[in-house]
């Protein structure tokens, strides 16, 4: 008998990292376990990424967090999954508690510091780190109470660590596959991710400004949608960059838009992973991104596929682009080694390491 896995989340209709590496995951794995995905509220939103039919889908439309709670109670008492996940949505702070029989995962998709991110608009600075302390002391609270806490690097792993037990960590998956690499000569960069603070294309839009007065000739494309577009619109508008800074939307062929560019940055303020990183890697393109928490220094080795550069040093930032914008052969050897290191987020090696974790949970 199949040993049977739900994953439960606030949504699947969004297109961000979190749906397709859990997406990805279930697709893989569905054929031996048996799985189903719990969503909160999401009516009739159509999933973003598609789900293997075999995959159970069930959508709990509560009104409310407390009625959410009786009725998510409810159906895992009578469905007795073995091993229930929740991925830090509304029902992180009480799945723990719910005595269904099932082992309780806890899997953060989000870096352990990302509360500085989230909090950082709060202009009293011990008012700020008053909050940022109560939010991290709740996740943790609560996170302890699970059989198992899964994070996405080593450097969150250590960070956890020091409050609770039972802490591992797995890399993301690539979710995008291909054999092709870029020529690396297109006078192209390309950013990806939701137009969000967190991701800090404010500090990339300044960058690029500094650059621009170099090399009029190359553009940088940004893939993603979300709150900020009419400010980073605006921002690139103020600084005359409309024509070379541009902001392109969702897509559904990000393989093809890696593969038309020369080089991958990233600028964010916190990164609990950056799968992004992995997928422009496979595509073979150098990266430059911040050394933001949590895992990108991880992800990319420093000097030979890419460069680390300081946390919101801009000047720095726009200086390793300028160095791969003028050194083609430079490039083309870190995109080579680009598309070496992306091999160990392959699929199967990453799948292999959750389904041991599994199985090391329904045999305790």
């Amino acid at each position: 008998m199949m040993t049977r896995i739900a994953y439960i989340c606030n949504g699947l209709y969004n297109s961000a990292g979190m749906e397709r590496v859990l997406t990805t995951r279930a697709n893989f794995l569905c054929d031996k376990f048996d799985i189903t995905f719990i969503t909160y509220n999401q009516r009739n939103r159509p999933d973003f990424f598609a789900i293997d039919p075999r995959i159970h889908r069930i959508d709990i439309p509560a009104n409310n967090n407390k009625e959410f709670r009786h009725l998510l109670t409810e159906l895992l008492i009578k469905e007795q999954y073995d091993i229930t996940t929740t991925t830090g949505g509304a029902d992180f702070i009480f799945l723990h508690s719910i005595n269904d029989g099932s082992k309780k995962i806890f899997e953060s998709h989000f870096s352990f510091d990302i509360s500085k991110v989230w909090l950082s608009d709060i202009q009293n600075r011990w008012k700020r780190e008053l909050f940022i302390w109560g939010q991290t002391f709740r996740r943790i609270y609560h996170a302890k109470k699970y059989d198992q806490i899964v994070v996405l690097c080593k450097n969150d792993k250590k960070k956890w660590s020091r409050y609770c037990k039972n802490v591992t960590s797995i890399y993301n998956p690539l979710t995008i596959q291909t054999n092709e690499m870029s020529s690396l000569m297109n006078p192209k960069a390309i950013a990806v991710g939701r137009l969000h603070k967190q991701k800090g294309f404010d500090y990339l839009i300044d960058a690029w400004k500094l650059l621009h007065q170099k090399h009029k000739d190359w553009t940088l494309e940004i893939y993603g949608d979300g709150p900020l577009r009419q400010d980073l619109q605006e921002q690139i508008d103020y600084n005359h960059l409309q024509n070379v800074v541009l902001l392109k939307g969702k897509t559904n062929n990000i393989v093809n838009k890696y593969l038309d560019s020369s080089i991958f940055i990233l600028s964010s303020r916190d990164e609990a992973f950056g799968l992004v990183i992995t997928e422009a890697e496979t595509c073979g393109l150098p990266i430059v991104t911040f050394d933001c928490p949590s895992a990108p220094a991880e992800l990319v080795e420093d000097g030979k596929n890419g460069y680390v550069v300081p946390l919101e040093d801009v000047r720095a930032m726009s200086d390793k682009i300028c160095k791969l914008i003028e050194n083609e052969k430079l490039r083309k050897e870190m995109g080579m080694k680009s598309k070496e290191l992306s091999k160990k987020f392959q699929k199967e090696t990453i799948m292999n390491i959750w389904e041991h974790l599994y199985s090391q949970l329904t045999t305790t």
